[in-house]
């Protein structure tokens, strides 16, 4: 955690001390919101660049504790370089033996001791819980086990021996390993050397989006729910992210966490909460084309939305995200929004996929009144409207909002222009379990995960 704590400053140099600590204490939470063993393996390799082994084996024998898997990686890693010390040891018995000189040991790590430098004009010292005068010839017990032990020459013990301080079983470790080594080596330069590259699976070519309106303007839980959100797009790693309802408590937070990853486009800053839209710039060799963030003239909430066209698996995308008008009696100007929206989706270039996401607050009544809505697939109904994935704000169900009245409406939508090159394959609704810290789920919405295949 201190850790952590350190890198989460460096990250952060440039704000407040009051405002890193807080982003700080946000980003330790997520230590305890991690849901599997597989998912704490590769937030330990990402936020310690330990290799995966080593992270696996502290989950193991913690019983996947985090933070005490953090403490005991250090002890793992340098018996890692333990290891790695025998190696270069091994390594340097061919040279002692073939040279008759010591090899450079700057080179070894801390964690073991370099070998001892022996004068053959001193006498040799009593090596501590072992045999006295090990190379003294005329006290040859010790030479004589290792020959016995190992069958190498005399010669190859007596350099072992330098090399490892006069200790016997460092000596005798040395000379099998070497042995090994010397066999392994043989064994395959009798194989066939293969006259082909092995074959590389190419990633699959699909897309993943992530839309959520994740409840910024609720300030109870604020941080414990946002770590939640934080953790299930770390699970998923989709290609895009659509998220409504950011405030700018979060925006740190996105930075830190997921600004290695992914490209980061916020939406319009002077309104209290706003669009934030993330392209993940690890997967699909994804390319970021061009941004843009429009405003709603007549919005009276500072609504807008946001654009980026960007290539994804050499196809190119147009994505949107908006958070329209809220409230029952903004009808007129919610539909006029989405009408402005699909209006420019409608201009792009025919050859681009062209997908948005987001909190759109339409009542079903609404849609026959967006003439062009007729023009674009609605993803869930292409998917054959299933009633467990219908509603993305359930009162009934979420609790979050501690309102007297059960409301089920399909708010959160994806609307796709018809493509040859994009289909649907799964629509899915994320953050239904409630958090155990604060009773409360991610948020007043579910958010909604969409796999599709690309052609």
């Amino acid at each position: 955690k201190q850790w952590y704590q350190r890198r989460v400053r460096a990250n952060l140099s440039d704000m407040s001390r009051d405002t890193t600590s807080d982003v700080i204490a946000g980003e330790l939470e997520e230590i305890n919101l991690v849901r599997t063993k597989d998912d704490a393996a590769l937030w330990l390799v990402e936020m310690t660049g330990c290799e995966m082994d080593v992270a696996v084996m502290a989950l193991q024998r913690t019983g996947g504790d985090i933070s005490e898997a953090l403490d005991i990686l250090p002890t793992l890693q340098n018996r890692g370089s333990t290891d790695e010390a025998i190696r270069r040891l091994v390594e340097a018995a061919d040279t002692a033996t073939k040279e008759s000189v010591l090899p450079d040991t700057k080179s070894l790590p801390p964690s073991v001791p370099p070998p001892a430098s022996v004068d053959d004009t001193e006498s040799p010292t009593k090596q501590e819980g072992g045999s006295a005068d090990i190379l003294d010839d005329d006290q040859g017990t010790v030479s004589s086990r290792i020959r016995s032990r190992t069958g190498a020459s005399e010669e190859r013990v007596r350099a072992a021996l330098r090399l490892c301080g006069g200790n016997e079983e460092a000596a005798c470790d040395v000379i099998l390993r070497q042995n090994s080594r010397n066999s392994t080596k043989r064994k395959r330069s009798a194989e066939p050397v293969a006259t082909e590259e092995p074959e590389i699976t190419p990633e699959k070519k699909e897309l993943i989006v992530l839309c959520w309106n994740i409840d910024g303007l609720c300030e109870q839980a604020l941080s414990e729910r946002f770590s939640a959100v934080l953790a299930e797009i770390k699970q998923v790693l989709p290609h895009v992210v659509m998220l409504q309802e950011v405030v700018y408590e979060h925006v740190a937070r996105i930075r830190s966490v997921l600004g290695v990853s992914f490209d980061i486009t916020l939406g319009d800053l002077s309104s209290p909460y706003f669009n934030v839209l993330l392209i993940n710039k690890k997967r699909g060799r994804a390319r970021i084309l061009e941004k843009k963030v429009r405003t709603f003239g007549k919005s009276l909430m500072g609504r807008h939305f946001v654009q980026v066209d960007c290539e994804i698996h050499g196809r190119v995308f147009s994505f949107f995200t908006s958070h329209l008008e809220s409230l029952r009696e903004n009808s007129v100007e919610r539909t006029h929004q989405m009408q402005q929206v699909l209006s420019i989706m409608s201009k792009t270039t025919m050859s681009n996929i062209t997908l948005f996401g987001g909190d759109t607050n339409l009542r079903d009544g609404e849609v026959s009144r967006i003439p062009l809505m007729d023009s674009f697939d609605d993803v869930w109904e292409v998917m054959g409207r299933e009633s467990s994935t219908r509603y993305t704000w359930d009162t009934s169900v979420n609790k979050n909002l501690q309102v007297k009245f059960k409301s089920k409406l399909r708010f959160d939508r994806l609307i796709l222009r018809a493509s040859p090159y994009l289909r649907p394959r799964s629509f899915t609704l994320v953050g239904k379990t409630a958090l155990v810290s604060c009773d409360m789920y991610p948020s007043d919405h579910w958010g909604i995960l969409a796999h599709f295949d690309i052609s």
